[in-house]
């Protein structure tokens, strides 16, 4: 009987404190989640432009080769595809995480469609249709240390033990880093 007592006053009491405690996680984890997600945002911005001038080259080179048929026609247009989604949504402000999995999609597409074309058959004796793919493999992608370096932060604070959950209840997502690997 005597612990029958001590369980109804216990059990609301641990309750209470599991509650005080979540909310003070989440309260206190706001704060830096926020700071580290704002630090990703101002890293992505100057990127987001050397990228911009990147994809248009892109998309030069991969106007050159839509008229190629074969196999290759497949990722050209692949890789317009990408390059609208891309522009759609730096047009309307999407978030950074859409567009660094825009972003990665475009240097992975890239680095096939210059292969690709350096294989194909049809453009071996071409030069001038070649010129733009070289173009576009001669340009080094962007550096992302710095904005690989905010990923990581945040991705450390939003994955931290007390604030997986808070940064789930914030809608604080994961956010990929930027494939910077090249294109030849």
């Amino acid at each position: 009987m005597h612990v029958l007592r001590l369980l109804r006053i216990f059990i609301p009491l641990v309750v209470v404190a599991a509650v005080v405690a979540g909310t003070v996680v989440v309260l206190t984890s706001r704060n830096d989640l926020q700071r580290s997600r704002t630090q990703v945002d101002r890293a992505w911005t100057p990127l987001r432009t050397m990228l911009d001038s990147r994809y248009r080259t892109l998309a030069s080179a991969d106007d050159v080769l839509t008229s190629v048929p074969g196999p290759l026609h497949q990722l050209v247009a692949q890789v317009a595809a990408a390059y609208t989604t891309w522009q759609t949504l730096e047009q309307h402000g999407a978030n950074v995480t859409s567009e660094v999995v825009a972003a990665n999609t475009l240097e992975s597409l890239g680095r096939r469609l210059v292969l690709a074309a350096r294989a194909a058959r049809r453009l071996t004796n071409d030069a001038t249709a070649l010129v733009p793919i070289n173009t576009f493999a001669a340009l080094t992608p962007p550096a992302a240390a710095r904005f690989d370096a905010t990923v990581a932060t945040f991705e450390r604070a939003r994955n931290g033990p007390a604030r997986s959950l808070a940064a789930r209840i914030l809608g604080y997502g994961s956010i990929p880093s930027y494939d910077s690997s090249g294109s030849s």
